[in-house]
């Protein structure tokens, strides 16, 4: 987690004065079930400490005031007047939608000055959108968001359809608003039921590894993905009772001639049953059975969904070549961001200098690998 200290020194910097007021919105990580909390399936996520830190002070004046330390950039609203949002999605976008979406409800929004810094890669699929969102939900109503956790998830899911125009499912947002620490949790996205569970992975650790590829395609892609999802709905309309991808009876895959949509809906299938067998995984200790998972997950990614890549393919191919490694899987949306990796603790040192090795010799850039503690989700600290 980012330095409180440090943090200070930045708002010291932008309102020559101190506040000290704190708000930490964490990043979140999905162990498995990847592009189908869309479809009403099953997913794995945790939140984790790195995230973005706020600090700040309210004030009566009715002006927010917001300095982005990683843009280096300012927001400045006057909440007597109507919010304008900028033309292109940018950090901002989340910040005003987030604001509109509490006017609509009526919530009283206060003036604030308020500095925000992250140790959470940007675009790196460790949901740092869902993670802002949450932030500026909680920082203005908290009282009520705290104890409708649920609700702040479903709000800041709304804003990035609304505003960020991406059709995101409900697992970031949810997993970023109801984290626990040192717990994982199985969440239903078709009913939104959860159950925490521990991650307790023995001898071994989870790392994270960002192929820092850049992921210009990553919305189009994934509105794309979506959009394939409401066709194969469209065309089992009639043969299938279900309204969720997620929970079709594998037979109802027969109907789907389209070979594109055939692959699309056999990944959502098999990849919400992955997720049920790491759940029993995790409660049996057997940890590498959930590393096969992991890795049947990913190359249901990448051939079925084709959401992975190049650079990710090459972090998996050469993850599992060290023998310490028992599971690897890109995680998030793809088209580059991060991977995780399940590797024996006395085999970490090996594991990053081999992999990024590799990484570099194979794609060029220069990825960044790091352990990540289980958080709780979004709280004053």
């Amino acid at each position: 987690m980012l330095s409180k200290e440090s943090a200070n020194e930045i708002f010291l910097n932008q309102f020559s004065y101190t506040a000290e007021e704190y708000c930490f919105s964490p990043g979140r990580i999905n162990l498995i079930g990847e592009h189908i909390d869309y479809n009403g399936g099953l997913v794995l996520p945790f939140a984790i400490n790195k995230g973005i830190l706020a600090v700040f002070k309210k004030n009566e004046n009715k002006i927010i005031r917001i300095y982005s330390a990683d843009f280096e950039d300012s927001l400045v609203i006057d909440l007597g007047k109507a919010i304008e949002f900028p033309v292109e999605v940018n950090w901002k976008t989340y910040i005003l939608g987030m604001i509109e979406m509490m006017n609509s409800k009526g919530f009283y929004i206060s003036g604030i000055d308020m500095i925000i810094c992250s140790d959470l890669p940007l675009g790196s699929g460790l949901s740092s959108s869902a993670a802002l969102e949450c932030l500026i939900g909680y920082v203005f109503a908290n009282e009520y968001y705290d104890k409708n956790r649920k609700e702040l998830a479903l709000d800041a899911q709304h804003v990035e359809h609304e505003y960020a125009k991406v059709k995101c499912g409900i697992m970031d947002q949810f997993a970023v608003a109801n984290g626990k620490k040192e717990m994982g949790m199985l969440l239903d996205c078709n009913n939104l039921q959860s159950n925490y569970l521990p991650i307790e992975l023995k001898n071994f650790t989870l790392l994270v590894i960002n192929s820092n590829k850049p992921r210009a395609l990553v919305d189009s892609k994934y509105n794309e993905r979506r959009a394939e999802c409401d066709k194969i709905l469209a065309l089992l309309d009639g043969f299938d009772p279900s309204k969720e991808l997620a929970n079709l009876n594998p037979l109802s895959l027969a109907y789907i001639e389209d070979d594109i949509l055939y692959s699309r809906a056999k990944h959502i299938l098999t990849e919400n049953n992955r997720v049920k067998m790491a759940s029993n995984a995790l409660a049996d200790g057997n940890i590498e059975a959930l590393g096969q998972l992991l890795l049947a997950s990913h190359q249901s990614l990448d051939e079925d969904y084709e959401v992975a890549g190049h650079e990710l393919n090459t972090i998996v191919k050469y993850a599992m070549k060290v023998k310490e490694c028992v599971g690897a899987r890109m995680t998030g949306a793809g088209f580059g961001g991060c991977c995780i990796a399940i590797v024996e603790k006395n085999a970490i040192a090996k594991f990053k200098q081999y992999v990024s090795k590799k990484y570099q010799e194979n794609t060029h850039y220069t990825c960044a690998i790091f352990e990540v503690e289980i958080s709780d989700g979004v709280g004053f600290l």
